[in-house]
């Protein structure tokens, strides 16, 4: 009798890497045809649609989900000590990341020059909304809510996040007394969790929609003009990527970084594909506590910060857009103007939104208070989704690297799992738990 061969299901990362590559293969057909093209013009909006539903899915469950988890996760720590453990070495590793990141992009500028050789006559008129630079005052004011109900209507996520975490730390605070309150916000956290599952299925299709509509909309001539900056900003990326991440992981986390990298690329797609560290959020918790061995405690009070405060990969590209912006002009950039910008730069990375376009906005602020001219960004408009893309995936791998470090540290990450290769099968993971 001859044995049947067991069918290999394709796993959601290879689904979503498929839709990825789908998704510029048929971009580049409509953009080949044309926008007027009757085809172009009658499929672009629903790959707009299936781009838009996908993220509206993930903006449904990303509110609830982080003020429950972080709850849970601040309110299951045990103690206040460990809190307060956790929470010094990950800001600590936040602030230490970004400042050699932002340090990489203006380094990787310097060389690569990719502001030389561009011709300002070619700029085409700026369109980007101006945004005032926030004062250090502004910056830790708007850190507290005024009205945590506004705050959620306006998914202002690190107002949710401290409020979230004064919550945690009030049932911590009360002991035993919040014991009931605890298993219900326990259970809650566990219900997006679940709800997160099934929206996280339909992120194939959503990558394909937004692909394809970005293709389709600026074509591949958009690494044209611009192809020093964007080389120069991914290099940087990639640097940061496979020095920074990899050096903290094996000397100070104590783990391989392959793999990791290996266990980590399923969010990383997610993150590249949407531009959003938020909407890669759900997967990002899924395989920090199922792949890569962090408790779910401090899993569910690292990432989501991480998410919105950790942006290391936006933070290379206000590095790399001022140096491309100076030599535009050829407008010398000291010494002293440099580490005052990795300083600024660093503590405008912990505050940008972890949404698309964002890194664009605040960098004109950026130039605006360097004095130096802003008709160059206009160039970088037209190819921000692409880099950004880099820059997000980036900001989520950091999120797992210093979430898996700080596990490590505080000697609370399960090797086990951190060691079983790849994404292994349940029967096998509850086999790992139970040695």
């Amino acid at each position: 009798m001859v044995k049947q061969k067991k069918k290999k299901k394709l796993k959601l990362f290879h689904k979503i890497f498929i839709g990825l590559f789908l998704g510029i293969f048929f971009g580049a057909i409509l953009s080949k045809l044309g926008e007027s093209h009757k085809l172009t013009i009658t499929i672009t909006p629903w790959l707009q649609l299936l781009g838009d539903l996908f993220l509206r899915l993930i903006r449904m469950v990303i509110v609830p989900l982080v003020f429950f988890s972080i709850i849970s996760g601040v309110a299951n720590l045990t103690e206040i000590k460990k809190l307060r453990s956790i929470g010094i070495k990950t800001l600590v590793f936040f602030l230490i990341t970004g400042f050699i990141a932002i340090s990489i992009g203006i380094v990787v500028a310097q060389i690569f020059k990719p502001g030389e050789g561009v011709q300002i006559g070619e700029i085409s008129e700026n369109s980007v909304e101006m945004k005032e630079l926030p004062t250090v005052y502004d910056s830790i004011l708007t850190l507290i809510p005024s009205n945590v109900f506004e705050s959620f209507v306006e998914e202002e996520m690190l107002q949710i996040i401290v409020f979230s975490m004064f919550c945690g730390t009030a049932l911590l605070a009360m002991g035993e007394r919040a014991k009931l309150i605890i298993n219900l916000v326990d259970n809650l956290s566990e219900m997006m969790y679940k709800i997160t599952d099934i929206v996280i299925r339909f992120t194939p299709i959503g990558v394909f929609g937004l692909m394809s509509k970005s293709i389709a909309t600026f074509g591949m001539k958009i690494f044209g003009p611009v192809f020093k900056f964007i080389l120069a900003d991914y290099l940087a990326n990639i640097l940061n990527i496979a020095i920074v991440y990899s050096l903290i992981l094996y000397f100070v986390g104590k783990v391989n970084p392959l793999k990791f990298y290996k266990k980590a690329f399923q969010p990383c797609a997610i993150a590249f594909s949407t531009c959003s560290s938020t909407a890669a959020l759900p997967e990002t918790m899924r395989v920090g506590t199922e792949e890569l061995g962090m408790p779910r405690e401090s899993a569910s009070f690292i990432l989501p910060l991480g998410a919105t405060a950790n942006m290391n990969g936006t933070g290379i590209y206000f590095g790399v857009v001022v140096m491309f912006a100076a030599q535009l002009y050829g407008i010398p950039i000291t010494l002293g103007q440099q580490i005052s910008l990795v300083l600024t730069a660093t503590l405008l990375s912990i505050g940008c939104a972890a949404a698309p376009q964002t890194g664009l906005i605040i960098s004109i602020a950026l130039l605006t208070d360097l004095g130096i001219p802003l008709d160059g960004l206009a160039l970088i408009a037209g190819v921000y989704r692409i880099v950004d893309q880099i820059h997000t995936s980036t900001n989520t791998l950091g999120d797992l690297a210093i979430g898996t470090v700080v596990s490590s540290l505080e000697g609370d990450l399960d090797r086990k799992i951190f060691n079983h290769g790849g994404m292994f099968a349940d029967n096998e993971r509850i086999k790992v738990s139970n040695e």
